[in-house]
């Protein structure tokens, strides 16, 4: 398949997931701010990674354990959407992954802060 296809499709499923995750998924094991930060389709379409960045929201840690485990649990209802909203032959299966870099961004933004004050 055409990389710009590709490029397409990870970009309309990215907004699909999006919009899922935040209007339709009632998971409590999703807490904090999850978003979907990045997806790679196979060249044959049947696969996506889908990288999600999950952020706590105030002083309570997030147990990403747990978080993976809840978005693992709602995957196929995710596949289901972008089914729903696609018009592709073949809907890729998702499978999860957590990225934690702008989690690792934001702490070493800190420790830059605190060295330079």
């Amino acid at each position: 398949m055409r990389k710009q296809r590709l490029l397409g499709i990870e970009k309309q499923m990215t907004r699909i997931i999006s919009n899922a995750l935040f209007m339709e998924v009632k998971n409590p094991k999703i807490q904090g701010m999850v978003s979907v930060t990045k997806i790679d389709v196979t060249e044959d379409s049947r696969y996506a990674d889908v990288f999600f960045s999950v952020l706590s929201i105030g002083d309570n840690p997030v147990d990403e354990v747990m978080v993976l485990e809840g978005l693992n649990e709602v995957r196929k209802f995710l596949r289901k959407r972008v089914a729903e909203e696609t018009t592709l032959r073949y809907t890729p299966e998702i499978r999860v992954h957590l990225d934690n870099t702008v989690a690792r961004a934001i702490k070493i933004s800190n420790l830059i802060d605190k060295v330079s004050n």
